[in-house]
C-alpha cells in the first residue's frame, strides 16, 4: 500500500468542483495567452504557437458546449474559429459557453462520450483536465518546464493520471495499440499516500501493492501527471524526479501511443 508516513490524498473531485476548475484555468490560459509573445515556441508538436494553442482550447470547448446540450455526437471542424473573430475575445466566449452547457445539463444528464453512452459528468471532469494541461502548455511559451497548474489541489492533480488511464490509456489498450512494456512502471507520489502501477500489459491499478520488478518513478502528484500526459521528461529534470530500476521502461512508456 501507499506509505503510512504521507498523508492521505483528498475524495476525488466532484463535478462542482471540476465546473470551478473550469471558470479558474479557463480565465487563466485567457489571461495568460494575451502575454505569451505570439512567436513563442510551445512544447507541443501539434499546436506550437500560443495562436494555435488559443484557437485548440476554444475549438474544443465550444465542441463540447454543444455535445453536452445535444447529448450526441458533433463534428469538431466545424466549431473552428472563424477567420474574422478576434482570438481572445473568442476563446472568452468559447469557455463562457461551456461553464453554462455544463450548468444547464447538470452532471447526470445522458451524454455522448468518445468512449461510449455516459452522462455529462464525463465532460464536466474531461474539460477541467483539457484546461489545465493547455494551460501548462500556454505557459512554456515562457518557461520550458512550468509546473502544473494548481487549481483543485493534489487530488484534482491524482484525478488527471486516473482519468487518462481509465480513458485514454484503456481505449488505446482495447484497440491494440500499445507495445508490451519492458517492465512493470510504478508511479509514487511524494507528498501523499498514493501511487499508480502499470503491468507489462498496460493494465493499471492505484493503490495495489508495489510490485518489487516494477521500475519506479517518484516525484509530487502535479508532476506525475505532466509525465503521464507526456509532458514533461524526468531524466532532464533530477531535482523534481527519481527513478529507481530501468530508465528504459520510462522511455518506453514516453514512446507509446497512449493517448493518441
Amino acid at each position: 500500500m501507499a506509505g503510512m508516513d504521507r498523508p492521505a490524498m483528498p475524495p476525488a473531485p466532484t463535478p462542482a468542483q471540476f465546473l470551478d476548475a473550469i471558470r479558474e484555468l479557463s480565465a487563466q490560459f485567457v489571461d495568460e495567452a494575451q502575454r505569451v509573445p505570439a512567436g513563442a515556441a510551445l512544447w507541443s508538436v501539434l499546436w506550437p504557437t500560443p495562436g494555435d494553442m488559443v484557437d485548440h482550447l476554444g475549438q474544443i470547448q465550444r465542441w463540447s458546449a454543444h455535445v453536452v446540450r445535444t447529448a450526441g455526437p458533433a463534428d469538431r471542424g466545424a466549431f473552428a474559429r472563424p477567420a474574422d473573430r478576434e482570438p481572445i475575445a473568442w476563446m472568452s466566449e468559447s469557455s463562457a459557453d461551456l461553464v453554462a452547457a455544463l450548468e444547464d445539463a447538470g452532471p447526470d444528464a445522458a451524454a455522448w462520450t468518445f468512449v461510449g453512452p455516459g452522462t455529462a459528468s464525463f465532460w464536466f471532469r474531461r474539460q477541467a483536465h483539457e484546461a489545465r494541461k493547455h494551460l501548462w502548455d500556454i505557459r512554456t511559451g515562457v518557461d520550458p518546464a512550468p509546473l502544473l497548474p494548481s487549481a483543485g489541489g493534489p487530488a484534482m492533480a491524482a484525478d488527471v493520471i486516473d482519468e487518462l488511464f481509465e480513458v485514454f490509456l484503456a481505449r488505446s489498450r482495447r484497440a491494440g495499440q500499445l507495445p508490451p512494456l519492458p517492465g512493470p512502471l510504478r508511479l509514487a507520489a511524494t507528498g501523499a499516500a498514493v501511487a499508480w502501477t502499470i503491468t507489462v500489459d498496460w493494465e493499471t491499478t492505484r493503490d495495489a501493492a508495489a510490485d518489487p520488478a516494477a521500475t519506479v518513478l517518484r516525484a509530487g502528484v502535479a508532476d506525475l501527471a505532466l509525465f503521464a500526459w507526456d509532458r514533461v521528461i524526468p531524466e532532464e529534470l533530477p531535482a523534481r524526479f527519481t527513478i529507481t530500476g530501468d530508465p528504459g521502461v520510462i522511455a518506453a512508456y514516453r514512446d507509446a501511443p497512449v493517448h493518441p
